[in-house]
């Protein structure tokens, strides 16, 4: 069948014109599709930021979070080691804006988690939400092991595409004896595993101290803050970590972790300049980056459930959402169900003047906040055990029970022509 550059060089013929002959154009073209081998350099430079809120999904859940190689891993090296020797972390910046109180003190912090931020977006986008205000409280499973990621759906997605990928890569080599492709893409594998496998990522992701328990539950009320018609109150156990820990975004970087993202940089380059060199077999590792480009916005953007991010919940009861027609009826409500956290969360929601009634209800809420806080304290002091040091020693006696201090220690007089010291008389008046 004749091609359509030879068509079109006819048709020109026949009409007695003189044109250029396109055939090396359509021969380039067809060369392309044949063996897209530039476009392969140029896929492996973009999807960095997928790949990295990938990883950040996934951390935590084994040794070494199943994200299968794609091409945005070189660009993504690149940047963690930018980001590694800078400011030393690992984990992407929060995309979901997401304000944390605590119920007790009333601080409000700007989350600095990415993992909080991610809680409160699926659980925001999975509740009801209506013109007022919802506010659902959760309370931890005690000895659930905090920070500790259950294998959901979306790690079983991740172990699935690895054996795809490897699958698709055996077949030049079957079919051809090119096994180029399966070691490029075993090399990109081992690669993605390593990276984020790295300690850093677990102990970035989960940075925050236990809950104390000594002072109770914690409880935190987690929100967008005015204008949101959603809220999460979490009551947490002493086995648990400390969300407000958690929100502040601490600082964990690690040594190695520099010193790896600089071997893990030169190594994906090295890998580059492999896959720049392939010849043949081109198609096939198309079909594995794009496997893993799939996966990897996939495993970036998935609704995911608390206990797959981390956070281990009790069954949420009908009674455990409050949810009335004004958002201040919700407060109001939420504050008789737990003290405190419709306290903290009016500044938020009103920071304007209140009606009358209004003002007088969170007057006396606040009266009592300080109450309770009171008793706290009388309570601490009460329970704390007491101090056999800092018991006063009691002081020697000093007096005799019938005399003074002149009738038990013996008189010593001193003559000044001698210089000497007289010897002690005898006491008079002994003890009884």
């Amino acid at each position: 069948m004749p091609s359509l550059g030879r068509l079109i060089g006819s048709f020109a013929t026949l009409r007695g014109r003189s044109t250029p002959d396109p055939q090396p154009y359509f021969a380039a073209q067809a060369a392309s599709w044949k063996s897209p081998d530039d476009i392969l350099s140029i896929l492996m430079i973009i999807g960095g930021d997928i790949v990295q809120r990938a990883v950040a999904q996934l951390a935590g859940s084994a040794p070494f979070a199943p994200v299968a190689f794609s091409f945005g891993w070189l660009a993504y090296s690149v940047s963690a080691l930018t980001s590694a020797v800078g400011e030393g972390r690992l984990l992407p910046e929060p995309d979901f804006p997401t304000k944390v109180i605590n119920a007790r003190t009333g601080y409000v912090r700007e989350n600095a988690s990415w993992v909080l931020g991610r809680l409160l977006r699926d659980h925001e986008k999975r509740t009801f939400k209506g013109t007022s205000l919802t506010v659902r409280f959760f309370r931890t499973t005690p000895g659930a092991g905090a920070g500790v990621p259950t294998r959901d759906w979306v790690f079983w997605c991740g172990v699935c595409t690895i054996a795809a990928q490897l699958v698709i890569a055996v077949l030049p080599g079957a079919l051809s004896g090119n096994w180029m492709v399966l070691i490029v893409t075993v090399g990109g594998t081992l690669l993605a595993l390593v990276s984020s496998g790295l300690p850093q990522w677990r102990e970035e992701k989960y940075a925050a101290r236990k809950v104390d328990g000594r002072k109770g539950n914690e409880v935190v009320c987690i929100t967008r803050g005015n204008g949101s018609t959603f809220a999460m109150v979490v009551i947490s156990d002493p086995t648990s970590i400390r969300l407000e820990d958690l929100a502040g975004g601490r600082d964990k970087r690690r040594a190695t972790t520099s010193a790896m993202s600089v071997l893990l940089c030169v190594l994906w380059i090295v890998l580059l300049l492999t896959v720049e060199g392939l010849e043949g077999g081109t198609w096939y590792l198309l079909a594995v980056g794009g496997l893993g480009m799939v996966q990897n916005a996939i495993a970036a953007g998935a609704q995911r459930s608390a206990a797959a991010l981390g956070f281990h919940f009790q069954e949420v009861k009908p009674e455990d959402t409050v949810h009335l027609d004004k958002v201040m009826g919700t407060l109001m409500a939420a504050e008789e169900k737990e003290p405190g956290v419709g306290l903290c969360m009016l500044p938020l929601f009103f920071p304007g003047d209140l009606r009358p009634d209004e003002q007088k209800y969170w007057d006396r809420k606040k009266e009592e906040k300080i109450a309770r806080m009171l008793e706290m304290k009388k309570q601490k002091h009460a329970a704390k055990p007491s101090d056999p040091f800092s018991e006063k020693l009691p002081s020697p006696r000093t007096t005799s029970p019938e005399g003074d201090l002149a009738d038990v220690v013996p008189a010593v007089t001193y003559d000044a022509q001698t210089s000497l010291l007289s010897p002690p008389t005898e006491i008079t008046k002994p003890y009884a």
